[in-house]
């Protein structure tokens, strides 16, 4: 017999390649699943895809927003509305037997006893806004005396704009009856005396200017009038 002849494929090959074969696909089978995960997952697209090259429109143009201007505040204080509502009767009853409210002559500007403060800077501030003006001088014509009160209603920053005036020409303020005072005098002279008196709190400035004339606890009496009970 003659020499007998192998098969074409080794036995001992086999488990070999079989062995490649099953690497083969596991690699392809990772292939797969890094290129799935390296694109971020596409797959099915969601709301925010767009196509390459576009970009979202709005549907329409957008409404500017409407921003309200605040009103300014009112006085959070009482509103006294004449000059006999800022005195007590006590009060009324003095200064009525020595002077005259608001006489006639008073009301034209080259009186210059409209306000009461001498600074510029303060007149221009009570001009600017609501106020009553309570003089008291004599009926016949300028004196020596008389005194002048402005009930001046003001915001919160108006006040502290007077406040930190009045600071400003050395007056004299201090904490007094829930606001603040601020006072001015001149020495005594040949022709008397002359100064001023301030008083804030609560929306109003009540501001006096005086020559010759005011009764002790004038202004403690406006005070206590217009916030009685508080």
């Amino acid at each position: 017999m003659g020499a007998a002849t192998s098969p074409t494929g080794s036995p001992s090959r086999r488990p070999l390649w079989f062995a490649l074969g099953a690497v083969g696909v596991v690699l392809v089978v990772a292939l797969i699943v890094v290129l799935v995960v390296w694109r971020g997952g596409a797959g099915t697209p969601t709301s925010s895809d767009t196509l390459p090259g576009t970009r979202p429109t709005p549907s329409s143009t957008a409404e500017p927003l409407a921003v309200a201007t605040p009103a300014p505040a009112a006085a959070a204080g009482p509103r006294p509305t004449t000059c006999d509502a800022i005195y007590s009767p006590t009060m009324l009853a003095t200064l009525t037997d020595t002077s005259a409210l608001n006489p006639d002559w008073t009301e034209s500007d080259p009186s210059g006893v409209l306000f009461g403060t001498s600074d510029a800077e303060l007149t221009t501030l009570i001009e600017s806004v609501e106020h009553l003006t309570c003089v008291w001088a004599d009926p016949n014509g300028g004196s020596g005396s008389g005194l002048t009160s402005n009930v001046v209603f003001v915001s919160a920053d108006q006040l502290e704009a007077a406040h930190q005036r009045l600071l400003g020409l050395g007056e004299n303020c201090y904490e007094e009856l829930g606001g603040i005072r601020c006072v001015a005098e001149t020495p005594q002279g040949d022709e008397g005396i002359a100064g001023e008196s301030h008083f804030l709190r609560d929306g109003i400035w009540l501001a006096t200017r005086y020559v010759n004339a005011g009764p002790d606890g004038y202004t403690h009496d406006m005070v206590a009038t217009i916030w009685a009970g508080a």
